[in-house]
């Protein structure tokens, strides 16, 4: 047996002509505890060196400049007088692996390196070499010596023995002329499963390789009977489970002297095969559904396609969307979102077709792929039986969740023959299903084409628009409504895109939302007021609050509120005259962390209020426990608040529970005098719409307010349309 200290002691030569590659060889060998590792990158060197120092391991690289590896193994074939070139060679291509062992190398390890597979080869393969180094010097003295030392070729043969027995490696040593087994260690016997002794048959060893495989193998041993070769194949065990191994053949001396014996070492490689399976499959699908991934799913899809076009069939692609999927992230959590992606993933499988093709393109978008022999009546089959199937609710960590998809539906040859156009296609359609209102089905027209290219040149534009200083802040007045003075006014972004004009925000927020540009684009906007507060400070029009619309993405940045301090002290503005406005649904989302940002934000001294009350949860909770100033009642309870009994009723309703919190209530969108009596009538403290003001830029405004004069206590007078108002209430 070959001491493990004798193995780390063997010397090693490392040839490469990277750097990088022979440093982290070094410092593999070096932390495995290999004591003597040199190494050099000049393939010249290497035969001066082996005559000098005389490796029991050469490490080469079989792709050098100047010299390559097999020309270095020609060369050290002219100074290794054993016939035994102690050759580890690294190559990234398979095609070299068999020259290599041809032209003298022992083993082969692959690029990019394993570590455990280069250290059990190097291991293996110093064993081997001491082990081959031993039989040789006990075999020349045996020559010497053999009548009198058979003692000694006993104990050399029982060591081998003893060698062969306990490395962890099967081995059989086969004669080729006889076709009879010479020796098997048990490690043999224990990976085949089988017994088998010095004369029998090779037959014998052969039971146990796999039937598909046993011809290819034992022809390849009959074309190279005598040298040295590498392979891998299978092993049926009695108990039928199957073992992947990793064969490396070469001869030793017949003791008779007649034709060489061969060796045989095999290496369990099943664990290693099963984790390359799984890599290979977890690069071709996803790995929360495992379902086929974007890449899977477009090979099948061209698959089909030119299936479909020799046997004119029809190919249709489904893309499905998860309707307002970020709110089950926003509000349960991204575990309830995973599982919901799962149970979804789980459903779509359920209701497609045997040959049909179920992938997850990544978020929540999935799609379908449906070949049916006529027409894509076969797609809407397979879209309805999802929406129906999805009529159940998931039950998902103890919450019930209904949900809903959008499906858009692309078909070849119909729509296009190109499997890109056919996704973009697809895309347009299930875009207009999420347009629609969602959990809606749509097939493609052209005219779906050009809105989704409308689509794509806002998304462009905007992606662009704030480095050319193309979006710009509004302002709206607020009023004090029993005064008649203007309180506040309310920040109101629009879009100068160029060759369109001024595009409301209506119109390009959600797009921001969606593309994720509503962070900077908000933090813009925060920065924009600040500094027309103090411009308007400086100008002499004193201290006027701005409100500013927050987005639930904006709240949830880490850096949201330590951006909203730098900007109040860059322009030395009074944080009592900043004003957020938020919705309900960006209060509930993510309530903990959402509580922590507003209580920093009531710590700097901003006025917290809550846009368009009343059209999201209404969930008076919330009202209690964060810290919120004031409720402003969305403008559809105002449009018809005198001549509709429930608008009216729940605007009252509102004012009346938001003064029992003490809470101030804000009316928007008033646009007559009877809305304005009414809110009046009904104690609401402050208004804002185009009966007072339309919003205006900020020139505009500040003449407006040098016009009517600066009023008492820091208070804005009331527009002249505004006073007309009052003088006939």
């Amino acid at each position: 047996m070959v001491d493990s200290a004798a193995i780390l002691a063997g010397k090693i030569l490392v040839v490469d002509d990277q750097q990088a590659n022979v440093r982290l060889l070094e410092m593999m060998l070096q932390r495995a505890g290999y004591l003597h590792v040199a190494s050099t990158m000049d393939p010249t060197e290497v035969c001066a060196f082996h005559l000098k120092n005389h490796y029991d391991l050469i490490l080469l690289d079989l792709q050098m400049p100047v010299m390559d590896g097999f020309e270095v193994m020609a060369a050290l074939k002219d100074i290794e007088h054993d016939d035994y070139l102690p050759v580890l060679v690294v190559t990234a291509q398979p095609g070299h692996k068999l020259r290599a062992l041809q032209a003298g190398a022992k083993d082969f390890i692959g690029k990019p390196f394993e570590r455990s597979e280069v250290l059990t080869r190097i291991h293996n393969m110093l064993e081997v070499r001491l082990l081959y180094a031993e039989c040789r010097a006990h075999g020349r003295k045996l020559e010497k010596r053999v009548a009198e030392r058979t003692a000694e070729l006993n104990r050399s043969v029982r060591m081998f023995r003893e060698l062969a027995d306990n490395i962890p490696e099967a081995l059989w040593i086969r004669d080729i002329e006889n076709h009879t087994i010479q020796y098997v260690n048990s490690a043999w016997q224990r990976l085949g499963g089988l017994s088998a002794a010095s004369g029998d048959s090779v037959e014998a060893a052969y039971r146990a390789i796999h039937p598909d495989d046993l011809q290819w193998v034992t022809h390849e041993r009959r074309k190279l009977p005598g040298a040295q070769a590498s392979s891998e194949y299978r092993l049926v065990r009695p108990d039928k489970s199957i073992r992947w191994v990793h064969a490396r053949t070469f001869p030793i001396a017949n003791p008779s002297g007649a034709a060489p014996w061969v060796v045989e070492i095999i290496e369990d490689i099943t664990a290693r095969r099963e984790a390359q399976h799984q890599l290979v499959h977890l690069a071709r699908h996803d790995a929360l559904t495992d379902l086929p991934n974007r890449t899977l799913l477009y090979e099948s899809l061209r698959e089909a396609l030119a299936r479909a076009a020799e046997e004119q069939l029809v190919v249709s692609v489904l893309l499905l969307d998860i309707d307002y999927f970020k709110n089950v992230n926003d509000t349960l959590g991204h575990m309830i979102g995973d599982a919901l992606l799962r149970e979804f993933a789980a459903r779509l499988v359920k209701c497609v077709r045997p040959g049909d093709t179920v992938g997850r393109l990544g978020g929540d978008e999935f799609a379908v792929i449906v070949v049916t022999p006529l027409d894509n009546h076969g797609a809407v089959d397979v879209a309805n039986r999802i929406r129906a199937a999805l009529q159940n609710p998931l039950f998902l960590e103890g919450q019930e969740i209904l949900v809903t998809t959008s499906i858009g539906i692309a078909s070849y040859p119909a729509d296009t023959t190109d499997l890109e156009t056919l996704i973009r296609c697809a895309d347009a359609a299930m875009y207009e299903s999420k347009a629609s209102g969602r959990n809606a089905l749509r097939c493609y027209s052209a005219e779906m084409n050009t809105r989704a290219r409308l689509k794509s040149d806002v998304e462009g534009a905007l992606r662009s628009a704030q480095g050319r200083d193309e979006f710009v802040l509004y302002y709206q007045p607020k009023m004090h409504i029993d005064s008649g003075r203007w309180t506040s006014v309310e920040a109101l972004m629009r879009w100068n895109r160029p060759g369109h004009g001024l595009v409301l925000p209506g119109q390009f927020i959600p797009a921001l939302e969606e593309m994720g540009l509503i962070v900077p684009v908000g933090a813009w906007a925060i920065d924009t007021a600040c500094r027309q507060i103090r411009d308007w400070g400086l100008a002499g029009l004193g201290q006027i609050r701005i409100a500013v619309n927050v987005s639930s993405r904006q709240v949830r940045e880490e850096r949201f509120v330590s951006q909203v301090a730098e900007a109040i002290r860059k322009h030395h503005i009074d944080p009592a005259l900043l004003e957020f406005e938020i919705t309900e649904s960006t209060l509930m989302a993510h309530g903990e962390s959402t509580d922590v940002a507003l209580r920093q934000l009531k710590d700097l001294g901003i006025t917290i209020s809550i846009d368009d009350f009343g059209t999201g949860y209404s969930n008076l909770a919330y009202l209690k426990r964060f810290l919120v100033d004031a409720l402003k009642i969305d403008i559809t309870f105002i449009r018809d608040v005198t001549t509709n009994a429930d608008d009216a009723t729940i605007a009252v309703a509102i004012i009346n529970m938001a003064h029992s919190l003490r809470l101030k209530v804000v009316a928007e969108g008033v646009e007559t005098r009877e809305q304005l009596d009414f809110l009046r009538a009904h104690g609401c403290d402050e208004v804002q719409g185009y009966f007072l003001s339309r919003p205006l830029p900020a020139d505009e405004l500040s003449e407006k307010f040098r016009q009517a004069g600066l009023p008492e206590d820091d208070q804005w007078p009331i527009s002249q349309t505004a006073r007309r108002s009052t003088a006939h209430a």
